[in-house]
């Protein structure tokens, strides 16, 4: 799959161990380690606990964003959640204690008046590439929303949108990871992913660096994510909604994979302490160069 436009090209092996050793570098200067796991992750407060009854991806990465805000936000805060969609992230901040404002950046927000926040609410409907700050955010949050960016010059404003003090996160799939969805990155889903050894390189292009890397879904839970997102959850959802779903039509919108799902993700967590490696995304913690 080709990478981002006029981000970077395919890297020569020179080209290839200057943006490795670069990475290294901006991640942990001081072991040289990358990608290490840190199921610390998992104690984060503040977690939403709606988004655990999901596939093991979903799962870790509500748990990483949370361990990051939850360290590095406190008091009043300026939050840009780009493509939040329906706004969920609000219910982060309001779970962390925060106050201050969240600003809802979508190209076709869903996201509706919140019921009794101290948090001020605005959301914007805008592209990417088409979108000027308003203002800087002490955190900026991409939730899977750049595997939609082919063109990362589209997001090239994000540096100058942090606060001195800012950051910016970012889940994204490994570039290894398209089977595990089916047929959802041709279905409008996102399909540009990036790889170690590109995310130095690619962010360095728009003026960031990497501080902090964090894998996510490790062995048990890539094989628990391709199994249930391709073949359990829609088998035994259809099946379900023809059988419960008619007898009694009250149940139809409920999901017979709810509570399946957290207890599989829980278990596939425990499991990926010892099948610590090939990962299926990473949650990346950028500020200003």
């Amino acid at each position: 799959m080709a990478p981002p436009n006029d981000v970077f090209i395919s890297m020569s092996d020179s080209t290839h161990s200057t943006s490795h050793q670069a990475l290294r570098e901006s991640i942990d200067g001081k072991s040289g380690l990358i990608g290490r796991f840190n199921f610390g992750i998992f104690k984060a407060r503040g977690v939403r606990q709606e988004r655990l009854h999901d596939t093991p991806y979903r799962f870790w990465s509500t748990y990483a964003i949370a361990y990051v805000f939850g360290r590095r936000l406190s008091g009043t805060v300026d939050v840009l959640d780009a493509g939040g969609c329906d706004g969920g992230t609000l219910k982060l901040l309001e779970n962390l204690s925060l106050s201050g404002t969240y600003t809802c950046l979508d190209l076709a927000p869903t996201m509706g008046p919140p019921a009794n926040s101290s948090i001020e609410v605005t959301v914007i409907q805008s592209s990417f590439a088409d979108f000027k700050p308003p203002r800087r955010y002490d955190a900026v949050l991409f939730e899977s929303s750049l595997e939609c960016v082919e063109n990362y010059q589209d997001v090239a404003w994000l540096r100058n949108s942090l606060n001195p003090k800012g950051f910016a996160v970012i889940t994204l799939a490994t570039r290894n990871t398209e089977y595990l969805w089916g047929d959802f990155p041709t279905k409008g889903g996102g399909r540009y992913y990036l790889d170690y050894e590109e995310i130095a390189l690619v962010f360095g292009a728009i003026g960031l660096k990497a501080v902090e890397f964090i894998p996510l879904v490790g062995v048990s839970g890539r094989l628990a994510n391709y199994l249930l997102h391709n073949y359990l959850c829609p088998i035994v959802r259809r099946v379900f909604k023809i059988t419960v779903g008619r007898l009694h039509p009250r149940l139809a919108q409920m999901d017979p994979m709810w509570w399946p799902n957290r207890l599989i993700s829980t278990a596939s967590v425990v499991l990926d302490r010892l099948l610590c490696f090939w990962p299926v995304g990473h949650c990346i913690v950028l500020e200003r160069a």
